[in-house]
């Protein structure tokens, strides 16, 4: 007897189930309205011209040369000439340039802020490894520098 009930009733489930969620997905709209607001994740992506100008700053002293200029790299070392509360505000310029750079300059912006984030990570813990890898860094920075050359005069 349980059989005899069962069946039908996953039968009327299973129709009025289905009829049910093929409705709601009819009700939806396929796509949103033209006057819906993008959402917060679309964030419009910076041209390389301006990421670079942001990178070179007004006066040719943006985050860019002020990376180069503090990190030393020689004699199979590599280190930044510049305290964790200097490192801290460049660090976070490079990391806001980076959210709206392009996907194949975000890479390299990086790359190009783990000298200040290692500063920041040794100021936090005294202890921890020094994790600069200059073999990487250099040709990031480098390409930088060759990629925001043409915006120096256009400023």
């Amino acid at each position: 007897m349980r059989k005899a009930t069962a069946v039908p009733v996953l039968a009327l489930l299973l129709v009025t189930g289905c009829s049910a969620a093929n409705a709601e997905v009819e009700a939806k709209p396929s796509s949103p309205p033209a006057s819906a607001e993008p959402s917060e994740e679309t964030v419009a992506e910076d041209t390389e011209e301006q990421s670079c100008l942001k990178l070179l700053g007004a006066d040719g002293q943006g985050p860019l040369n002020r990376m180069i200029s503090v990190v030393g790299i020689g004699g199979g070392s590599s280190g930044v000439e510049m305290s964790a509360a200097d490192a801290r505000p460049l660090h976070e310029e490079v990391l806001a340039i980076t959210e709206n750079a392009s996907a194949d300059m975000a890479p390299l912006l990086k790359e190009l802020s783990s000298a200040t984030e290692n500063v920041i990570m040794q100021a936090e813990d005294p202890s921890r490894a020094w994790m600069f890898n200059a073999a990487v860094w250099t040709p990031a920075a480098t390409e930088l520098q060759t990629r925001c050359e043409p915006y120096v005069a256009a400023k």
